[in-house]
């Protein structure tokens, strides 16, 4: 639940969990600072390439979609408002390509005419989720 109630809640927390790291928190967190550097690094250059991976395939398929690849993180925000389809294009996605996005209208006003797109996935997977995108567009249009 977002807002004031969630604060609520998360307040409710007893300290020991909300301000603490269990035995498994600590141990995992040494592993990470000590032996993680060479999976960050898989990591970090992994979702570079989904990032570009993405731009590409939009670029091919639906160029009039806008997207910035994030500078970080894993999540792409595609601008589909150029598309002139209604607030919440998630929806049109779903219904006609059977590829599932996060709907920018979760995130208020500013985020109507946008989804997003989870890039932590395989880059077929990635692949197919424009693909089935560009056929949703085919499919609702035509």
């Amino acid at each position: 639940m977002p807002g004031p109630a969630a604060r609520t809640d998360v307040a409710r927390i007893h300290e020991e969990v909300s301000e603490g790291a269990g035995l498994f928190g600590v141990l995992a967190s040494e592993a990470a600072f000590t032996d993680g550097g060479p999976w960050l690094e898989r990591l970090l250059t992994g979702l570079d390439g989904k990032r570009r991976l993405l731009a590409d395939l939009l670029a091919e398929h639906l160029p009039a979609i806008g997207y910035h690849p994030p500078q970080a993180g894993y999540v792409a925000w595609l601008d589909c408002r150029p598309l002139g389809w209604d607030d919440d294009p998630a929806e049109v996605f779903l219904r006609h390509g059977r590829v599932g996005l996060s709907s920018g209208t979760r995130f208020g006003p500013p985020g109507h005419g946008f989804v997003r797109l989870n890039l932590a996935t395989a880059p077929d997977r990635l692949a197919e989720a424009v693909h089935r995108m560009t056929a949703a567009g085919r499919r609702r249009d035509g």
